[in-house]
């Protein structure tokens, strides 16, 4: 083979790194402006966690704690994006929100603004609310077990909870038909097992950072998780609702950039190869 033969296929083996960061960086970005959409499959967990919502009878309760801090926004932002929308689209029930890490209600804004529940008709007050942030943890949980209005009566913006329409009737833990936990905290998702599940038996719905999940499969295998996903999961959720978003995007980026190794590793084996041939062939 030709002097100009090996040359190829010795600078196709040594492409330099920074090229390489630089074509990431683009299938990166492509997906993230605009999704690709690849299939996805839809796991049990989120098929579990679509159904409990819809079959809720109208006029239920959920209790919903907004309990990971900002570093886990863009892998558990999008799955309660997808689920709210789920809640208002199907309408008619009562989404009480409380938070247990002290960055919630500020996560919790970002979600409500890029929900916009306006657009289902859904009022604040009337068909959702948050009551701020707790203190305490367990210690939290169990106080707005045993009675509510006795740990908060105002909502996170300091308005009492009387004015109200959503809080009538609202008075434990035994007035709520579901609870559902959005943490990258193990005290917040084994927490809300211990303080609401084992004493009130409420149906409890867990998303958590995904090094978390092995830590809280335990639960779900003894039947006090009715469904435990990863917030990465969110895309499958979109899928079900209908409305791809953040997690479609992320799923998308995902999947590119292991096409995108898969790739390299297919050119750098046929560019190694093709320069042990370009040897013995004595090509230079």
């Amino acid at each position: 083979m030709s002097k100009k033969g090996k040359g190829f296929w010795a600078r196709l083996e040594d492409v330099p790194r920074e090229v390489l960061y630089v074509i990431l960086l683009i299938v990166f970005i492509i997906p993230m402006l605009n999704p690709i959409g690849f299939p996805v499959p839809i796991s049990d967990a989120v098929k579990k966690w679509y159904a409990t919502i819809d079959a809720m009878p109208a006029g239920s309760a959920i209790m919903i704690d907004f309990g990971y801090s900002g570093g886990g926004e863009p892998e558990l932002g999008p799955m309660a994006v997808a689920v709210y929308h789920h809640i208002f689209r199907k309408g008619g029930l009562k989404s009480i929100t409380m938070s247990t890490s002290i960055e919630g209600p500020l996560l919790w804004d970002k979600v409500i603004a890029e929900v916009k529940p306006e657009t289902y008709g859904a009022k604040y007050g009337v068909d959702y609310i948050h009551i701020g942030y707790i203190s305490g943890t367990e210690t939290a949980m169990a106080a707005v077990g045993k009675d509510l209005r006795a740990t908060t009566n105002t909502d996170y913006k300091k308005v009492s909870l009387d004015q109200f329409p959503i809080m009538q009737g609202i008075k434990d833990a035994s007035s709520f038909k579901l609870l559902i936990c959005y943490t990258t905290g193990g005290d917040q998702s084994e927490g809300w097992v211990r303080q609401w599940y084992t004493p009130y038996k409420v149906p409890y719905l867990c998303s958590v950072i995904a090094m978390m999940v092995p830590t809280m499969l335990p639960y779900q295998k003894a039947g006090q998780i009715v469904s435990l996903t990863a917030g990465a999961q969110a895309g499958e959720m979109e899928l079900l609702i209908k409305m791809p978003g953040r997690g479609i995007k992320s799923a998308d980026v995902i999947t590119l950039t292991h096409l995108l190794v898969f790739a390299f590793v297919i050119i750098g084996n046929i560019a190694y190869y093709g320069r042990k041939a370009s040897e013995r062939a004595g090509g230079g």
